[in-house]
């Protein structure tokens, strides 16, 4: 272990081959009121001590040698404190599953990075791999049959916790359902929402109408309309909100109510909340936030932060064919705890359009494992 004395902050590093088990020796010989401030694999040179370093802290305003004067740490450091014992918990439980840090294995390691670096939060790749670890290890006791690959246990366990909507026909048996499209600007609503018409309404010959509700751009309505006229569905343009129930209202004799909403740039997102608003009063209603898969995880997370407030059913997924990896899709499906419903690779109406499942998503970010991982799930 090795020691500095501050005039205000007596500073001590303490080594073992545990964190845990630094923690304990520091908390014996400082006391409760000292505050951890990192902890840390041991440096090479230093690795004799101890595979792992904590460093603590404790105030004081005597002398090196003499009794330390505990105080009471600022709101700055108190936050400073829950950062750092984050970081702590993260590094017993990422990689190693139930295994302490001493005991992570090569391949948790080498798993751990992999789904990392394709976009998956270290969250949620922590708990994949965790989880993975306890599987193997609880399906290999007694067992004389070699034990799958961890990336294969961590496939099936991604595969079970995924969730993705019922087709669409099952959903329709009664009149009037409206299924609302809602996303950035950009991430495709509009094209989706035809593809979505051809592919799941009209060929099951389920009667349809489009409404487009855009109270800010008058001609935003003008593709939709078109589109609607060449496959032969209703179409109306709203353009208030307040005009918005009574369209819905005189539409419900169809099978299925499809509606295209504005797409909000960041600087416009207040706008949310008025169409938002309307939309909470909608009977009978299913929302999809629409993203373009090649969007960056952080965001994606801000996206549905941003349009919270229509309380999203599912997450749909555009241009999967712009992006070699689905593992941000992955990542943000299991943190917003959101089922998927649909995944379009193109401009293709209606054949780039298909219903989300998990080989089509797991396949880039497993790979090899994927095809006996979903068989399995």
């Amino acid at each position: 272990m090795t020691e500095n004395t501050t005039a205000s902050m007596r500073i001590k590093s303490f080594f073992a081959a545990s964190v845990e088990q630094a923690i304990q020796e520091a908390r014996q010989e400082l006391g409760p009121d000292a505050m951890l401030i990192t902890s840390r694999r041991s440096s090479p040179e230093a690795r004799n001590l101890g595979a792992y370093e904590v460093v603590f802290g404790l105030q004081s305003t005597s002398a090196k040698g003499s009794k330390p004067r505990a105080a009471a740490p600022s709101a700055d450091l108190s936050g400073e404190l829950q950062n750092l014992r984050a970081q702590l918990q993260e590094i017993k439980s990422t990689l190693q599953g139930p295994r302490s840090p001493e005991q992570a294995t090569p391949d948790a390691e080498e798993l751990f990075s992999q789904l990392v670096s394709l976009d998956l939060s270290r969250n949620v790749a922590r708990d994949v791999v965790a989880a993975a670890v306890q599987m193997r290890d609880q399906l290999s006791l007694g067992s004389s049959s070699p034990a799958l690959s961890l990336q294969s246990y961590a496939a099936e366990l991604v595969a079970k916790r995924l969730r993705f909507a019922p087709n669409l026909p099952e959903q329709t048996l009664e009149t009037g359902k409206v299924i609302v499209f809602i996303g950035p600007a950009g991430a495709g609503k509009t094209t989706t929402l035809i593809k979505l018409a051809i592919r799941e309404g009209l060929a099951n010959r389920l009667s349809l109408r489009i409404l487009s509700i855009d109270p800010y751009r008058v001609a935003a309505h003008e593709k939709l309309r078109s589109f609607a006229g060449i496959i032969g569905v209703g179409f109306t343009a709203v353009n208030s909100v307040q005009e918005f129930a009574g369209a819905v209202e005189e539409s419900r004799i169809k099978s299925v109510v499809l509606v295209d909403t504005p797409g909000y740039s960041p600087s416009e997102i207040a706008q949310v909340k008025e169409i938002a608003g309307c939309l909470e009063r909608t009977p009978n209603k299913q929302v999809h936030l629409v993203l373009p898969a090649s969007m960056k995880r952080e965001s994606m997370a801000r996206a549905i932060r941003d349009y919270a407030a229509f309380q999203p059913d599912y997450l749909l997924f555009t241009k999967l064919d712009e992006t070699d990896s689905q593992g941000a899709i992955v990542s943000t499906a299991l943190e917003a705890d959101k089922p998927l419903s649909f995944f379009a690779s193109g401009q293709n109406i209606p054949e780039d359009l298909e219903p989300a499942s998990a080989p089509a998503l797991l396949a880039s970010v497993f790979r090899r494992e994927t095809e006996e991982a979903v068989s399995a799930a």
